[in-house]
């Protein structure tokens, strides 16, 4: 994988620096990148005309959409309409979103992660506010993705800090994580939120520890009047698959 985007004849035939930056980044994409998910070789372009994703894999039929921002991702990504992502959601028919940073001076990658279609949830999207009314779409609604509600293990490095990650270490972290791909959406959505909050504790930790993020999981899930039960669930469902281990009377060990 060459980090470097640099092709001296976009540079030379479009003026727009936007224009640009779109498409040395997506030719980056579509010449250097592999799939995560089965390690294909290559990844294709959607027809300009497809919806929600800007790539495929044809071998595993994974979409992707990219984007790419010469600013670090920080805690907000914006994103697109807030109805048409919740409804995305709903219908379960989310792309993989890769995030890209690179630096302009020399058109070269910084860092590339990817967050797995099934760790979008309905816990990471915040609803911005209307445009004003005069603006030119008055009223239209859009949405940001919040980063730091994602566990690390939602936020798949590819490449960091210019340094490209071992193509079976991200698979691996896949492969870990896709039990989740088979769950409804709310099912996603708390055991995300779960094993953000593990992460946050030491890898051996107790029911008592993690239950003092009732109050923060209550927050992200209103509608639910029984936390500490689901967070138990979501515990057992970890375990069961491999990403945490029962030590008995109440403690568990992160494995990840």
């Amino acid at each position: 994988m060459d980090l470097s985007m640099y092709q001296k004849e976009v540079l030379q035939n479009y003026k727009s620096n936007s224009q640009i930056a779109r498409i040395l980044t997506e030719n980056w994409f579509s010449r250097e990148m592999y799939c995560p998910c089965c390690l294909n070789e290559g990844v294709d372009d959607f027809p300009n005309n497809q919806k929600g994703s800007d790539f495929f894999c044809e071998k595993c039929k994974n979409e992707f959409q990219l984007k790419a921002s010469k600013n670090e991702f920080k805690r907000k990504v914006v994103d697109g309409e807030y109805n048409t992502m919740m409804n995305i959601i709903s219908r379960d028919s989310s792309p993989n979103f890769f995030l890209m940073n690179y630096e302009n001076a020399n058109w070269t990658i910084k860092s590339l992660f990817l967050i797995p279609k099934f760790f979008i949830s309905v816990s990471m999207i915040e609803k911005r506010n209307p445009l004003s009314k005069n603006a030119k779409r008055a009223g239209w609604v859009g949405c940001n993705f919040l980063l730091d509600r994602l566990p690390e293990e939602g936020k798949i490095q590819i490449v960091k800090d210019e340094k490209i990650i071992e193509r079976n270490k991200i698979n691996k972290v896949w492969k870990k994580m896709f039990f989740m791909n088979s769950k409804k959406p709310e099912f996603r959505g708390w055991a995300s939120d779960v094993l953000k909050c593990v992460e946050e504790l030491d890898n051996k930790f107790d029911l008592r520890e993690i239950y003092k993020y009732d109050r923060y999981l209550k927050e992200l899930h209103p509608m639910n009047n029984n936390i500490h039960a689901k967070i138990r669930q979501q515990l057992q469902v970890l375990r069961d698959n491999k990403v945490l281990s029962f030590c008995g009377n109440g403690r568990y060990e992160f494995l990840l």
